[in-house]
């Protein structure tokens, strides 16, 4: 990889993707399931990731079996984070598409939809969980949402282009730094 950033800072990476991203993505399904249709709970929502190992049995295990389902759902956030590093250390041009913001951005969207139509066609069938058929409501959502609360920030964070960013915002705010003035 043409990044010199130290192994450390890679697995900084990793886990500050991993965090937002799983925490955006539970709070798009609270929102969307507490809030706006009020059809769920929160215990619900985790016990429905939980499902994916215990099946229908998950929803009568309480909150252990939402606790089981919020370290379910951080590890997918995880595997999810770490295949982006995988492609983007193997692949030059994911490299090269995500130098610029607006590259970053497009693979962001691009990559979170992706994400979605593995989980749905992939995953969720060969876990215990029931399927979302592209004829519920829910798989739009998050085909939409999922650009945004999980593509964006593996990408932008993973791939440096926040690191790029905050440098960049810095240099504006503060001038060039000290070594230009000498």
């Amino acid at each position: 990889m043409e990044d010199p950033a130290p192994q450390t800072d890679r697995l900084g990476r990793v886990a500050l993707a991993t965090a937002i991203v799983a925490v955006a993505d539970m709070a798009d399904a609270v929102i969307v399931w507490v809030v706006i249709f009020q059809q769920s709970t929160v215990q619900r929502i985790f016990q429905s990731v939980a499902s994916g190992l215990l099946g229908p049995a998950s929803f009568s295990g309480g909150w252990a079996t939402a606790a089981l389902g919020l370290v379910l759902h951080v590890c997918v956030a995880l595997g999810w984070t770490l295949l982006f590093l995988f492609l983007l250390e193997r692949w030059s041009r994911l490299r090269a598409w995500v130098q610029t913001s607006g590259g970053a951005i497009a693979v962001g969207l691009a990559y979170g939809a992706v994400v979605w139509l593995l989980m749905d066609s992939i995953v969720l069938p060969l876990s215990r969980a029931r399927v979302t058929p592209p004829t519920a409501p829910w798989f739009w959502i998050q085909l939409l949402t999922h650009p945004v609360v999980v593509g964006l920030p593996i990408v932008w964070i993973v791939s440096g282009a926040a690191q790029r960013t905050r440098r960049r915002v810095a240099s504006r705010l503060h001038g060039p730094g000290p070594a230009a003035e000498m």
